[in-house]
């Protein structure tokens, strides 16, 4: 059996805004609740001048969250992630840190020509976000990409990937 879901990040359109952390800090992994960029999310402005509800920084899977974005998960109850409160310098709208909480895989077949991942879909608990072991891939259900595209959700972008229990 296979599901289909997708993964997702920023679209890095011109102008955005991009920032950098007050806290030096540099992961080759998912943040987690203990490291230092969420106890200090403090970011400043390096360049760009347009706002989006994705707003990446260090690497494609870490970014914040407008308070929009923030809203539409709260409103369709989607699980998964956690928000906690960033403050850029300057900024005056609101955005939040993510977390990307659930693991979910491994990742078992890839067609990189296509941009295409399958993952042990016996592994998924229902979650509505979450991220591929070993990796640092945002995944979400078709429900989550669809609700984002209804409430014009912007700088984002999906790609499919596919759970399958069985054999590939």
């Amino acid at each position: 059996m296979e599901q289909l879901f997708f993964s997702f990040g920023c679209k890095h359109k011109w102008r955005e805004i991009q920032i950098e952390p007050v806290t030096k800090y540099y992961s080759y992994k998912l943040l987690e609740e203990v490291d230092p960029i969420v106890s200090d999310s403090r970011y400043i402005v390096k360049r760009g001048t347009m706002k989006y509800d994705l707003i990446t920084y260090q690497n494609w899977s870490q970014f914040l969250v407008s308070e929009k974005l923030k809203s539409v998960l709260e409103k369709y109850d989607f699980n998964g992630y956690k928000c906690f409160p960033a403050d850029i310098e300057g900024i005056s709208e609101t955005y939040y840190g993510w977390l990307n909480i659930n693991e979910v895989g491994p990742i078992i077949k890839e067609d990189r020509d296509k941009n295409l991942v399958w993952f042990d879909l016996n592994t998924w608990k229902n979650y509505d976000i979450f991220h591929l072991k070993d990796t640092y891939m945002n995944v979400c259900t078709k429900e989550v990409k669809e609700a984002f595209e209804k409430e014009n959700i912007s700088n984002i972008t999906f790609d499919p990937c596919y759970g399958i229990s069985g054999k590939c």
